[in-house]
């Protein structure tokens, strides 16, 4: 189950920072569609943010199963893997109402940035912490130079 838990944390947070690459893709594509004169189409602009928009709900199916990994191997191995997923999973929620939010009112479209921030963080502190565990956890199980005379 630690495996299980660290590459999936590992792998969420990969697709995190594939996530904010999507949404510059989104932005400069808007520049790009745009003519001369400064106008560009609704639709022109949700085209470059598509894939973003997918990814972004893969992200949040995802995290749901790094909590239920969690969930499944909280007994053995304490609770701060629950706090920390649930905590991921929380963030994305409030990321896709503000997303929400910000169709509605762009202003708000500053907070679903810089809570992207958070949610990168947290992931890739999760993920850390978890590959931390495990070295630390290998460096202690492995045989020492006494142990092999």
């Amino acid at each position: 189950m630690n495996s299980a838990f660290r590459i999936w944390a590992s792998l969420l947070s990969l697709a995190i920072i594939v996530q904010v690459g999507l949404g510059a893709y989104g932005a400069f594509h808007a520049v790009d569609v745009s003519d001369d004169k400064g106008t560009i189409g609704k639709d022109s602009v949700s085209d470059g943010f598509g894939a973003h928009s997918v990814l972004g709900y893969m992200i949040f199916l995802a995290a749901l199963i790094l909590l239920i990994l969690a969930l499944v191997g909280r007994r053995r191995l304490g609770s701060a893997r629950l706090k920390w997923s649930g905590g991921l999973v929380g963030l994305l929620v409030v990321q896709i109402l503000l997303a929400a939010a910000g169709d509605a009112t762009p202003w708000l479209g500053i907070l679903h940035g810089m809570n992207a921030l958070a949610v990168a963080g947290l992931a890739g502190s999760l993920a850390g912490r978890e590959w931390a565990a495990h070295r630390a956890g290998a460096a202690t199980s492995a045989p020492g130079p006494a142990a092999s005379m």
